[in-house]
């Protein structure tokens, strides 16, 4: 080979080299971004800038640069970093994908559905600052994109956007999002950030930390990787599926705006240790932390006025579940395997128990049901091997097959109904009726003698049912309910502490609600201490 072979070849070697490290391209005219770069030379090129206008024909060979024809097949293409930043997206030209003898177009101002779906070499990709919108699954499976920023142009993000993008690690979301769609980032496995755009006015930087503009709330490192979610204020709704199985989240802050959590939303968030759900929230969707088995504890608002099916199914981790008056049902499964959980307390306001909804929850040795429950469905409480006593108040009619199956460790049931109601074998199967002692109304003992379900307790004791008394000093009433004190109208922040009557402290709490409740045993006096004020109490 002459030495002037050698030079030409590596010339035309460095030439090539240089077209695959960048290319930045204006196009004047929409269509015509094939007449910038050759046949011959776009499945060269790593990273690429645009500026201009796109259409459909546009968006298609850019596909092809990314690895992915119009039908979704594989090409040659090494395109890895894209910055569309500067382009105005316009309709007209080419369809750029075709799926399920389904063509998609161009529209203005928007990342189209299934626009970039499949294009696995984009690590990187700049949204244009005009588009609105993001369509349904537009970034679908585009496994090694690790970063995006979603300008404050964007006011909705569709089904499935980023659904199984596996190498997203960091999202910026801007200020004018307001909708968050079904599977938006499901099985975004990676996925350890999520930052609001620092334009967005309910935000202040304070030392390069992102706080709330009244500077309480933290809310993320905007300048190194958190496990932190903070999501922004402008969202009105978290879409089902939104953050499907984001294993590495940790902690997620849901802003007022949000009203509604959907179906699954963080489902399989199994890092999620905290969750900080705000008073605008109404409804708590089937499964949004199913599984989630790292949370330790919930405070739902009061705003909420159901818990949807599988709502906390099988979150092991929690400890400490509170459920606000405002309450009037609890789904089937809702709480079904929280195996950490002590204690319940169902308020008066819940008038039905769903099937299972605390079944597996074998930590549990105390709940307290309110007495507007008037149904407990089919195995709520079964295999609650900690239960040790429970009361069952007057207004329960229905007791679901299974109810209380498997809680062996029963030694007391409270039935205060005067009229037994149905409950074949399998409610109280499992119970050794032969140690646990059934304490009924006075002058009921005769019916639960004869009444399917409970005429196989050995012991039946009748008992004398007194009305709740109520002790009221200025603004602060105290009484009791079931095996609970509870006080109302203390002051947020102030301490209750609770002590025997020979004055020996048993426990204290701080108030966060208006109604304070307190379990204890049963048969004892209690002496309950808030600010200036002492209450002695009978249980």
């Amino acid at each position: 080979m002459t030495l002037r072979s050698l030079l030409v070849i590596t010339c035309l070697l460095l030439g090539l080299s240089l077209h695959a490290e960048a290319l930045t391209i204006h196009v004047e005219t929409p269509g015509t971004l094939s007449s910038y770069i050759a046949s011959n030379e776009k499945d060269l090129i790593t990273s690429l800038t645009l500026t201009g206008d796109l259409n459909g024909t546009d968006i298609r060979y850019i596909r092809e640069m990314a690895g992915k024809d119009v039908n979704g097949d594989a090409t040659s293409g090494k395109l890895s970093v894209l910055d569309i930043s500067g382009v105005n997206i316009v309709s007209g030209g080419d369809y750029y994908c075709s799926n399920y003898n389904s063509n998609y177009n161009s529209s203005d101002n928007a990342i189209g559905s299934l626009m970039f779906n499949n294009c696995a070499r984009l690590t990187s990709i700049s949204i244009p600052n005009s588009v609105t919108s993001i369509g349904d699954y537009a970034f679908f499976y585009c496994i090694r994109l690790t970063s995006v920023t979603i300008p404050n142009s964007v006011t909705s993000i569709g089904d499935g956007a980023f659904q199984f993008c596996s190498g997203l690690t960091s999202v910026t979301i801007g200020n004018s999002v307001t909708s968050i769609d079904y599977y938006a980032f499901q099985n975004c496995i990676g996925l350890t950030e999520i930052l609001v755009s620092r334009e967005n006015t309910s935000f202040c930087s304070v030392d390069g930390v992102l706080f709330s503009k009244d500077e309480s709330t933290l809310i993320s490192y905007p300048n190194s990787r958190s496990n932190s979610y903070t999501i922004p204020n402008s969202v009105t709704s978290i879409g089902d599926r939104a953050f499907y199985v984001c294993d590495r989240l940790t902690s997620v802050t849901i802003p007022n705006s949000v009203t509604s959590i959907g179906t699954y939303a963080f489902y399989g968030c199994i890092g999620l240790t905290s969750v900080t759900i705000p008073n605008s929230i109404t409804s708590i969707g089937w499964g949004a932390f199913y599984g989630c088995d790292g949370l330790t504890s919930v405070t739902i608002p009061n705003s909420v006025t159901s818990i949807g099916y599988y709502a906390f199914y099988y979150c092991s981790g929690l400890t400490s579940i509170t459920i606000p008056n405002s309450v009037t049902s609890i789904g089937y499964e809702a709480f079904c395997g929280c195996r950490g959980l002590t204690s319940v307390t169902i308020p008066n306001s819940v008038t039905s128990i769903g099937q299972s909804a605390f079944s597996y929850c074998s930590g549990l040795t105390s709940v307290t049901i309110g007495n507007g429950v008037t149904s407990i469905g089919q195995s709520a409480f079964s295999y609650c091997s900690g239960l040790t006593s429970v009361t069952i108040p007057n207004s329960v009619t229905s007791i679901g097959w299974g109810a209380f199956d498997g809680c062996s460790g029963l030694k007391e049931i409270h039935n205060n109904n005067t009229i037994p109601q149905n409950a074949d074998s399998f409610v109280f199967n499992g119970v050794d009726k032969t140690t646990c002692i059934l304490y009924v109304p006075k002058g009921s003992l005769s019916s639960y003698r004869t009444a399917e379900g409970w005429s196989d307790f050995t012991t039946i004791i009748e008992e004398e049912l007194t009305s709740n008394p109520q002790i009221q000093t200025g603004n602060i009433k105290v009484y009791t309910e079931a095996e609970a004190i509870l006080i109302e109208g203390a002051e947020p922040g102030e301490t209750i502490s609770v002590y025997t009557e020979s004055g020996s402290l048993i426990q204290t709490t701080q108030v966060t609600d208006n109604i304070v409740r307190i379990n204890v045993p049963r048969g004892h006096t209690y002496l309950i201490k808030t600010t200036g004020k002492t209450f002695k109490v009978a249980l």
